[in-house]
């Protein structure tokens, strides 16, 4: 345990983590030699980077044979305010009855890499790009650089790291140290938190390769409606100013994605994807509307009307914007609850159904793949207006 810092109790670590630890270190990417391999992920390690908790971090990248590069941002909840940076969802803790975002990663950032649009598989149109992945663990959406001091359920003073803007420039720069800045096509995508970050960090990844003219931004199961978001930016995670002032609405998503192809035009395609009645992002729905971090029936059904005029606005302000909406229930044991309540999965692009499900006969690859040859598409359109 000597990469935890000091102020994680060992004694109040869990029986599950203590036990599952050595078999999750054995899945992590080895770090970088002087000499990589092409195709093979490896592990950034990161000067002086922390996550929320104040562990360390790293990033990971894998150098393709294609010069073309897909920017991953990974995801892992949020934090706003007081309440919320008290409430995290820790490894090293008994879980709480609401965790609102990890406050580290660890030892399982590299087991979510490598999946869906950045996976190997031969089938995989994009399997010869090269990847920076992007690990995330500071609760503020990869845009932060606050300390943010609050009081912990122990009465204590505490610091939640909103670091998440100095560890994603931190991983870029040392991966373009490897694959350069001059990628003939460039995907920046991200799956919840990182689809958030996905959308407004795409101008600022732009800028580590300026001569570039061919890009895709992609987030992924995204969307969440609060009249806070440019607060939060500015005073609680200390987000650069070029991008706190892009939001002016209750949109954070539409907010960043608009603007990115005001900016830009035809250099930038845009593609948003999101299930229907998303099980994660309708909890923070509610957790927005009354306090409380859950999600039911109703809710579900709340949040796809708000999606469904988000997509609307989407394609009123972006016409040739592509969007991906799926309709897959949650499964698994003690998810037969929220199954019966019609609510759907988290997350699509960067998971192995990115590669086998299929809307109006595509998958999510193959979409994105269209939209990086010049044919962004609307799948699954229809899924919004079901009830």
């Amino acid at each position: 345990m000597e990469e935890i810092k000091r102020q994680v109790d060992r004694k109040k670590i869990p029986l599950k983590t203590w036990i599952t630890m050595p078999i999750l270190k054995a899945f992590r990417f080895p770090i970088i030699p002087s000499r990589p391999k092409t195709g093979k992920f490896y592990r950034l390690p990161l000067q002086g980077c922390v996550s929320a908790n104040g562990d360390i971090t790293h990033g990971s990248m894998r150098i393709g044979t294609e010069n073309k590069v897909i920017v991953t941002l990974q995801g892992g909840g949020v934090s706003w305010n007081e309440y919320m940076a008290a409430r995290p969802n820790s490894m090293y803790a008994e879980p709480l009855e609401q965790n609102f975002y990890a406050s580290e990663s660890e030892l399982i950032a590299d087991i979510v890499t490598g999946h869906g649009i950045t996976s190997k598989k031969e089938e995989n149109p994009f399997r010869n790009w090269s990847v920076i992945s992007i690990t995330y663990n500071t609760g503020d959406f990869h845009i932060g650089t606050n300390n943010f001091s609050y009081t912990n359920l122990e009465g204590k003073n505490a610091v939640l790291y909103h670091h998440g803007y100095k560890n994603y420039q931190a991983v870029m720069k040392e991966a373009l140290k490897w694959i350069g800045n001059t990628p003939e096509q460039l995907l920046v995508t991200g799956f919840s938190a990182g689809g958030f970050g996905a959308a407004l960090l795409a101008d600022d990844i732009m800028h580590f390769f300026p001569k570039c003219n061919n890009v895709i931004c992609c987030p992924d199961s995204c969307f969440m409606l609060y009249d806070g978001w440019r607060e939060a930016a500015e005073k609680v995670w200390k987000a650069p100013r070029e991008i706190y002032e892009r939001l002016h609405s209750d949109n954070i998503t539409l907010d960043s994605l608009v603007a990115l192809k005001k900016k830009y035009g035809s250099k930038v395609k845009i593609l948003f994807s999101c299930s229907t009645r998303d099980v994660e992002l309708s909890k923070f729905w509610n957790y927005i509307k009354c306090g409380k971090l859950y999600t039911d029936k109703e809710t579900g059904i709340r949040f796809q009307d708000d999606l469904r005029v988000m997509c609307r606005q989407l394609r009123e302000q972006i016409p040739d914007a592509g969007i991906y909406i799926f309709n897959t229930p949650v499964t698994g044991k003690g998810m037969e609850e929220l199954k019966e309540a019609g609510l759907i999965v988290h997350c699509i692009g960067l998971s192995s159904a990115a590669e086998t499900l299929r809307v109006d006969g595509k998958t999510v690859v193959e979409w994105v793949w269209n939209a990086v040859n010049g044919e962004p598409e609307c799948i699954g359109m229809g899924f919004l207006d079901n009830k």
